[in-house]
């Protein structure tokens, strides 16, 4: 689960509904055709089936804890958020415990991380930790859920825990050092630790784009995009590099080649919010149904009371929908809940589309009390200074 937990911060995005937004009324759909095929589900294998039954009778934590994981697998491959409704209902026995079974408060952590629970998660974490002080599932969550939330210090010690394992702490502590305005020194760091340490393809593949952001952050696209095809290699359907991908390739101007790397990708909202926006650069005739699909999606969240990804929605008012008042809005809110670089640049391009300098105001005293230095923020906040 190394891989996997250890970019949980870049996997989910902000996840609270615009408070503007509330879900229209649903309208009913009857097939005319008894036979018509509305949707299909991915088959279920046998032994979990039996396991789920079994669980059912002995209500036993280590059989829910293991088909949890199956479904915050799904969560991760499909970036579907009902995953993980399904993954706490199944731990749902033991979710409201002061003190669950460890592996059980780990998915809790986990799965509250994922919805931006990030109070709840961070105390389900300390508690862990203290519990199993060698938990490196553990201490890289709370590494992801102290980075988001901008507590540097506490992302920095979950890090350190990790010193008998150099290469999966140097990976996360990336994004920290990065953020303090030292990228060259953590680039370089992992850079000579990754071709000599024997790992998994998990924690390869999550290396190999910590060194592509170093590298984006030091202006250095070229070097991002090999980084993150050797991630792709490593994981075809590992979405967050290929979405990262697709963002340099449409940095660089080369839209149809973004296009092209997302196709039959549709199933990934962060993925179609990408595939939506090059469409529409390139005026395809797909970019209609691709903004509508991406618009539905919007909608049937909300219908279910779903939450959903603000980074996604602004990006989507700002750029398809040309809406920028909204997305600033948007992007706003997103800043409140988390603070990645990419929900930085989202605001501090949004408050440049309204020509508004105070609009990314925020952004600027975070890059003053960080030192964060990021070659895209610094050319943007730059342009959007007085002159």
């Amino acid at each position: 689960m190394i891989g996997s937990l250890g970019l949980a911060g870049a996997l989910t995005a902000a996840a609270l509904i615009a408070p503007d937004r509330a879900a229209s009324a649903a309208v009913r759909y009857t097939p005319d055709d008894p036979a018509q095929v509305i949707t299909r589900v991915p088959a279920r294998d046998a032994s979990e089936l039996a396991a789920r039954r079994a669980l059912d009778a002995s209500k036993d934590p280590a059989t829910a804890v293991t088909l949890a994981r199956l479904e915050l697998q799904r969560y991760h491959r499909f970036s579907d958020p009902r995953y993980l409704g399904r993954a706490q209902a199944l731990l749902s026995p033991w979710w409201q415990l002061t003190d669950p079974p460890a592996d059980v408060l780990l998915l809790r952590a986990t799965i509250r991380q994922s919805v931006h629970e990030f109070t709840a998660a961070r105390a389900d974490l300390d508690k862990l930790v203290a519990l199993r002080p060698d938990d490196v599932n553990a201490h890289l969550t709370r590494a992801v859920v102290a980075t988001i939330t901008a507590d540097y210090a506490a992302a920095r010690e979950s890090c350190g825990s990790l010193a008998a394992r150099p290469l999966v702490a140097a990976t996360c502590a990336a994004p920290v050092d990065g953020i303090a305005g030292n990228a060259q020194a953590a680039y370089d760091t992992l850079a000579a630790l990754l071709p000599r340490t024997r790992t998994d393809a998990g924690v390869k593949g999550w290396a190999l784009t910590a060194l592509a952001e170093l590298s984006i952050m030091l202006g250095n696209t070229a070097n991002a995009e090999t980084h993150l095809r050797a991630a792709l290699v490593v994981d075809a359907d590992d979405h967050y590099a290929r979405g990262l991908l697709f963002d340099v390739l449409l940095e660089t101007h080369r839209a149809a080649q973004a296009s092209e790397l997302l196709a039959g990708r549709e199933h990934v909202d962060s993925l179609l919010v990408r595939l939506a926006i090059s469409e529409h650069a390139l005026r395809s005739t797909d970019a209609g149904r691709l903004a509508g699909l991406m618009r539905e999606r919007i909608e049937a969240a909300a219908q279910r009371g779903d939450r959903i990804h603000l980074r996604e929605e602004a990006r989507f008012a700002l750029t398809v929908e040309r809406d920028f008042a909204r997305a600033v809005l948007i992007a706003k809110d997103n800043w409140d809940v988390q603070k990645e670089l990419a929900d930085a640049r989202l605001l501090v391009e949004a408050a440049a589309a309204v020509r508004d300098a105070a609009a990314a105001a925020p952004v600027i005293e975070w890059m003053k009390q960080t030192g964060v230095r990021d070659a895209w923020l610094d050319a943007r906040v730059s342009a959007l200074r007085p002159q």
